[in-house]
């Protein structure tokens, strides 16, 4: 290792160090406290760090009664700095597996300090990041500018161990911190497109909504999960704004109609499940077996005994499976509608839901229809007969 005398270049490597860490802080308590700008401002300062400890000659002990010397310390400062980096990345690329990825890594680097040399580590260190660069840029994730970088790292590296660029090992920390500084930029004002085309979308829904008859509690509750999504979320906001203000669309055009396509209804339920979905933070799923979307249905009846499902039968679940299916005779056409949930509500076969499906069904058939709603085995099915 060579001895780091204080010039202009140590005052230029502080100085880009310094500005990384206080635009990586600000980023982290300014933008929803992302874990990994918090490591990013690790990695930077571990490096300030190493640039201090090369003040001190190399066999200095720099803490009594510690028998490490400051070239073990600036050897540390690496491995630590190196961590954070792969820290950062599996945040930054949201990668799988957090807690065992962390744990292994860990362990690459507290064995190394005792079995590897410093330049060894470096290069392991840099395949570990390119690696996972490459697995993000694998997922379709946007990933360009920082695999650029890590590369860019990975080259200066290389030609300092050639001795081609004597500081390249710092060149390529600050190649790398340029272009986090851009793709962060880029993302950034990404998400404030997004955030703006949102707000946009919002306000022309809330606009439509004065204009109709809808249940208080229901829009509540969909506009403040929409403006908590504005502000994490921009992109699934913009979906949700979608749904929201589809199904209040589709229904508003049908809901004074007696009967309506059941492709019409399929379309209000799948609009309904986007919301719930958000809501409840539940994937839900819709299948539909030997249905006939030309078929006419009285409009909201399958859309009802869905909302019913949701409602009393997937508070605590991680999915949510329902079926409508179609029979059909000489004497009769029979729709099941059945969900997986979990319904320990006796009063559910009577409330508001079924009471509104059963007039509907009077309404469209007089007695010529059966309805009935109970659980069964794996959840809860409706059945609706309508004769000939």
């Amino acid at each position: 290792m060579m001895f780091f005398d204080p010039h202009e270049s140590f005052l230029i490597i502080v100085s880009v160090l310094g500005t990384a860490i206080c635009f990586n802080l600000a980023l982290y308590f300014g933008y929803h406290k992302r874990a990994a700008y918090l490591f990013f401002a690790f990695y930077c300062l571990f490096h300030i760090f190493k640039i201090y400890l090369k003040t001190f000659p190399e066999g200095e002990k720099l803490v009594p009664f510690i028998p490490l010397t400051a070239a073990h310390y600036i050897y540390l400062s690496v491995l630590l700095g190196m961590l954070s980096l792969q820290i950062f990345l599996m945040y930054h690329f949201a990668l799988p597996h957090k807690k065992y990825s962390i744990a292994v890594l860990s362990g690459i680097t507290f064995f190394s300090f005792f079995l590897l040399e410093e330049g060894v580590y470096i290069t392991i260190g840099l395949g570990i990041a390119l690696l996972q660069t490459l697995w993000a840029w694998r997922n379709k994730r946007d990933v360009g500018v920082i695999l650029v970088g890590v590369l860019g790292f990975s080259t200066c590296v290389l030609l300092r161990g050639f001795g081609y660029m004597p500081y390249g090992y710092f060149v390529g920390i600050i190649f790398f911190i340029f272009c986090m500084f851009l793709s962060v930029g880029i993302e950034l004002s990404r998400q404030n497109r997004e955030h703006k085309q949102a707000l946009l979308r919002s306000s022309r829904l809330e606009n439509q909504l004065l204009k109709k008859s809808i249940q208080p509690h229901f829009l509540f509750n969909s506009l403040t999960s929409l403006q908590e999504l504005i502000e994490t979320d921009p992109v699934k906001a913009g979906n949700f704004v979608d749904d929201l203000s589809g199904e209040f669309e589709l229904f508003s055009r049908i809901s004074h109609k007696k009967l309506i396509r059941i492709r019409d209804e399929l379309k209000l339920i799948n609009h309904y499940l986007g919301i719930m979905a958000v809501r409840k933070n539940i994937k839900f799923n819709l299948d539909t077996v030997n249905l006939d979307e030309a078929d006419r249905i009285p409009p909201g009846v399958f859309l009802t005994l869905v909302e019913n499902g949701i409602t009393h039968g997937y508070e605590n679940g991680e999915t949510g499976n329902f079926r409508i299916s179609k029979k059909e005779s000489k004497a009769f056409r029979q729709y099941e509608v059945f969900n997986d949930g979990t319904i320990t509500d006796k009063n559910t076969a009577q409330g508001m839901g079924l009471q509104y499906v059963i007039s509907r069904l009077e309404e469209s058939y007089g007695e010529n229809y059966d309805f009935v709603s109970s659980p069964c085995s794996g959840g809860w099915v409706s059945v609706i007969k309508i004769f000939s």
